[in-house]
């Protein structure tokens, strides 16, 4: 096994498992964090030991999101440090690169299974929805309750495509969060387990599908994101992209990362809690 600073790295029976390790801090993403993801997803590619990638995390959480403190913030202004508002030229810029890195995780050529044991939350469903299959333990919830006032993961977390526009607008226009069962229901993942079982039906699948030649695999996966493609999902997400960078610009963005500078993340989903209930 081999480490770094914020993910670990193993390779057994032809998976190799990749593990978001911060679990202190319920496993926020951050460009660190997204770099070592792609750079164990790379010295896969071509790794012939190496047919299905799972990607779990340490700790009670899955991800909570994109990082919110400055030292780790995803974009390349921070919005508590502008008196008025961010560039909005500047953020459309850095959420397209977001885009970039999920589109490209999209088509990676090898399966990817989210292993997930609890909370995926806000910018996590787009690790969730990049990835080929979900298994998931029965501690799991799902939702975007950075909605409210943050604004909208360019892909929104590929919802339109796994669970439908009625669902969609739910989930993003409430805030709320909806249990394991209740996301398998509505498909926006395929298999929700006792919390004990988890690893072993994790296991069980990924080395199952493992067992299919790679190149196989990579056609199989190929042939079913074409539907997707030529439904409009890549422009589709760059408008995401658009939008979302318009979204920062509201008072409800700025306002946030005001108070959670001031006075601390705490403080800040306290406020927002205030407001919208």
């Amino acid at each position: 096994m081999t480490t770094s600073p914020m993910t670990l790295t193993a390779v057994l029976d032809r998976v190799c498992t990749v593990t978001l390790n911060r679990p202190d801090d319920l496993n926020p993403l951050s460009w660190q964090v997204l770099d070592e993801l792609a750079g164990a997803l790379e010295s896969c590619r071509h790794n012939p030991e190496v047919g299905v990638i799972v990607i779990e995390a340490a700790g009670k959480a899955f991800s909570t999101g994109y990082d919110l403190r400055e030292e780790h913030w995803i974009t390349s202004q921070y919005p508590a440090n502008f008196p008025e508002r961010i560039s909005l030229s500047q953020d459309r810029d850095d959420v397209h690169a977001i885009v970039d890195y999920w589109m490209k995780m999209w088509r990676y050529p090898k399966p990817i299974i989210a292993k997930v044991q609890g909370d995926c939350l806000s910018g996590a469903g787009e690790l969730l929805g990049v990835c080929d299959l979900a298994i998931v333990s029965e501690r799991a919830r799902f939702g975007h309750p950075a909605g409210r006032d943050l604004g909208i993961p360019p892909s929104i977390m590929f919802w339109p495509m796994l669970i439908g526009y009625r669902k969609t607008k739910e989930l993003l226009y409430t805030g709320k969060l909806i249990s394991a069962h209740d996301a398998e229901k509505i498909g926006l993942v395929n298999e929700v387990v006792p919390h004990e079982a988890l690893n072993d039906r994790v296991a069980a699948v990924a080395t199952h599908i493992a067992r299919s030649p790679a190149e196989n695999l990579s056609i199989l996966k190929e042939v079913s994101n074409t539907w997707f493609e030529n439904m409009g999902l890549e422009s589709s997400v760059r408008r995401g992209a658009d939008l979302d960078a318009i979204y920062h610009q509201f008072d409800s963005f700025k306002d946030f990362f005001r108070t959670l500078k001031k006075e601390g993340v705490k403080a800040a989903f306290k406020r927002r809690r205030d407001i919208y209930g």
